[in-house]
């Protein structure tokens, strides 16, 4: 399975931590201005995990990356 393939609102295990797929969404980056990418959110904490729309052709498993 590869990242494009994910649905909004899955649920998935990011190096062990739990995250929901957000989607792609707009993101704003310091010194740049806002780009999209595909938007994790940690389950019960503020952090967000960011890729590329490029790397959606990388599977889950070579982003260590687990379905729950």
């Amino acid at each position: 399975m590869k990242l494009s393939d994910l649905k909004t609102g899955q649920k998935v295990s990011i190096n062990e931590m739990l995250a929901e797929y957000k989607g792609i969404q707009k993101v704003r980056i310091s010194n740049f201005g806002k780009v999209e990418k595909r938007v994790f959110k940690a389950d019960g904490i503020n952090i967000y995990k960011y890729y590329n729309l490029a790397e959606g052709t990388k599977t889950l498993k070579s982003e260590k990356i687990e379905l729950m």
